[in-house]
């Protein structure tokens, strides 16, 4: 999310009965911060996704719902295998 809307985003997903806990010491390669969701209970995907990521300050999300994997890499005892979807 973006750095000075931190505060508002959080309390915004307070009301999802989650606590957001901002992970320190971490920027991405935008400059955005991330808030770790603990204790949240995902019910609909595809819905909380659109949510979040209508909370103004957030620049997306990890849930991925939206759309799915084209490829799968599975680690294995001999590597990594991919399987496309």
């Amino acid at each position: 999310m973006i750095p000075m809307a931190r505060s508002q985003v959080a309390r915004e997903l307070v009301k999802l009965d989650c606590q957001p806990v901002y992970r320190d010491g971490f920027v991405t390669d935008n400059g955005n911060v991330i808030l770790d969701l603990h204790g949240l209970e995902i019910e609909q995907p595809k819905d909380l996704e659109n949510y979040l990521n209508n909370i103004v300050g957030v620049v997306t999300n990890g849930l991925f719902a939206q759309r799915g994997a084209d490829i799968v890499l599975m680690g294995t005892p001999e590597g990594v295998v991919e399987i496309t979807v």
